[in-house]
């Protein structure tokens, strides 16, 4: 394990009403979005250890016990009053602040499972981000995004941080909506065996203001090649977005049904 700390972080990482959320939500599956629960319960039964990056209090970690009981939970998050909170809640697990932007102190393909959930569109180093948590993964990275069907820049708003009761009037978070050819392209350049996706539209949350459309909220798996990268990655989505037409002739498209059909064991099992 490397033994380099956070970079310097923005300080609404620990703004007590982010501590506060976080102690007492997102811990169960119950509290799972749908694009979510589409992927954890086959990851679950498809890796022996996970690294969730982005932790918050680390309720996540009964999550995937619940799911799979023997795993190896190990949490990071870029906060420190949350990760004082998740080592209180779960001294069984063990918990460092680590910025993934920034690097994170973990040897590459440390867990077989890296997950990033919830906080990716708050990262304006998404793309950086992302790279390391592929560099730390020996099989699987797991993340969302908020995506626009556009070209171009990334749009950019802002979300009022306000989970818990009002808003202080002053703290916000950056809200981005990623370009899906860009973030295509990024995917791709990870050099990934396979491609998996699912999503759907739905508006931001009444916080986020600067964005006045809908969004696709996106979430992927990452999987690396058994050996050497592959000439043509296999992407399966379910999307309410066109894999990019530009870059169809680099991968190996295939359609919801392969995505239902890959899944369809774990979602068996967890009925």
């Amino acid at each position: 394990m490397q033994t380099n700390g956070p970079s310097e972080a923005p300080a609404w990482v620990d703004h007590p009403d982010l501590v506060q959320y976080y102690e007492t939500h997102r811990n169960r599956l119950a509290d799972l979005y749908p694009s979510e629960r589409r992927f954890l319960p086959w990851l679950a039964a498809n890796a022996e250890s996970v690294l969730d990056v982005g932790c918050g209090a680390g309720g996540f970690a009964a999550v995937w016990r619940e799911l799979s009981p023997s795993i190896r939970y190990t949490g990071a998050d870029i906060s420190a009053p949350l990760v004082e909170a998740a080592r209180r809640a779960h001294p069984e697990h063990e918990f460092l602040q680590a910025d993934a932007a920034g690097g994170l102190p973990f040897e590459g393909g440390y867990a077989d499972a890296v997950v990033a959930l919830g906080w990716l569109h708050w990262e304006e180093r998404y793309a950086a981000a992302l790279s390391e948590l592929w560099r730390v993964a020996r099989r699987f990275v797991f993340f969302d995004l908020r995506l626009l069907d556009a070209s171009g820049p990334d749009a950019t708003g802002a979300q009022r941080v306000a989970l818990t009761g009002d808003w202080d009037g002053r703290t916000t978070v950056p809200y981005i909506c990623a370009s899906w050819p860009r973030v295509a392209e990024l995917l791709l350049s990870l050099n990934p065996a396979r491609i998996l996706g699912h999503g759907y539209w739905g508006a931001p949350a009444g916080t986020v203001v600067g964005v006045n459309e809908q969004v696709c909220f996106a979430t992927f798996v990452l999987e690396r090649p058994d050996s050497g990268p592959r000439s043509r990655p296999e992407v399966a989505l379910d999307l309410p977005l066109r894999w990019p037409e530009r870059l169809e002739s680099a991968v190996d498209l295939q359609d919801a049904t392969a995505l239902a059909e890959l899944l369809c064991e774990a979602e068996e099992g967890d009925s």
